[in-house]
Formats: structure tokens, sequence, C-alpha cells
């Protein structure tokens, strides 16, 4: 699931994730109650520069098996062939070699996110601050987790888990060597 990119001064730059101080998290509703959740593992490569947006791109791959609700019982669930299918699709992988520039530091990445054997095309908003010597890169989407096949079966309605599911992420960079 998810989504991610950042920015050079004046060429194109490659940027390596700090995994240590980055963040891929989500938020589902049970029954009207926020039910959040992390990925542990996650990478981001990126190469980017504000001024050559033409050159830019951005992977970002997820481990679907670092996946945390704060539950174990919860944590198993979802591994499941009903939610993430886990024994089939222990990954998903956002590409994006188009990203536009939408404000003064915000920024929109368009290209395809691949999970549980779905593809579909996605705008990944996202701000991005650097200082030559580290970047931040962050926003969010909202996802319809049955357009991946999340939640079939009697979970594929939107009552008791709501459909929408909102991910937000918050990356460090700095310049790879």
């Amino acid at each position: 699931m998810v989504l991610l990119a950042c920015a050079g001064n004046s060429m194109a730059a490659d940027w390596r994730m700090d995994p240590a101080a980055s963040r891929l998290e989500f938020s589902a509703s049970y029954q009207g109650e926020p039910a959040p959740g992390k990925f542990k593992q996650f990478d981001t490569r990126l190469n980017f520069d504000p001024a050559r947006l033409a050159k830019s791109e951005l992977i970002v791959t997820v481990k679907l098996t670092s996946i945390d609700m704060g539950s174990a019982e919860i944590d198993d669930a979802v591994r499941g062939p009903e939610w993430f299918d886990l024994a089939k699709f222990m990954q998903a992988e956002f590409r994006s070699t188009d990203i536009k520039r939408a404000a003064a530091d915000r920024y929109i990445a368009r290209g395809t996110l691949n999970l549980k054997g779905a593809q579909r095309p996605l705008e990944v908003p996202f701000r991005w601050k650097a200082d030559g010597k580290s970047a931040t890169m962050a926003g969010e989407i909202t996802l319809d987790r049955t357009a991946f096949g999340i939640g079939t079966g009697e979970w594929a309605a939107g009552d008791p888990i709501a459909l929408a599911v909102k991910v937000k992420f918050d990356l460090r960079l700095q310049p790879a060597s």
C-alpha cells in the first residue's frame, strides 16, 4: 500500500531512505472507531530534482509481512486470504516516473500501485523539504481497500470495516553516496 518521493537542489539526485526515522502508517475504521496500523519494513528509492522533474523516478516497496496493528490476533487475521493473503502476496510496490509540481514544495507522483496482485493507477500527493544534506517527504492518501481485494467475502461490505483506508507516510532521506 502505499507511496513516496523527494527532491534535491539543481541536479537530479538519488536519495536513500533512513528506515529508522521513516514511517508508513494506515488507519482503517472498525464500527466507526479508528483501527490504526503500520508497516515496519519498507524501502524507498528516489531520483528527484524539483528543477528536472522529467528525470524523476520513485519506487516504494513494502514488506507486507511487517504489518503491525497492535494486536497479535488482528495481525494474524489480516495475514489471511480474505485480507492481505500473505502466503501469496508478501510485497506491495508503488512505482512512478511521472512527478509534477502542484504548488510550492508540493508534488504529485502518478504511478501504479501493485497490491495483492491488483495493479491500479494512483496519484500520491506529497510535501518536499530539502536542505542539500537531508530531505523530508510526507503526505497521505485514501485508498478503497476493495479495489485491491483487501477484505473479501463477508468483509467486502463497508460494515463493520469501512472501505476507505487512510495511508500516511513521513520519509527521511539522505543523498545516496
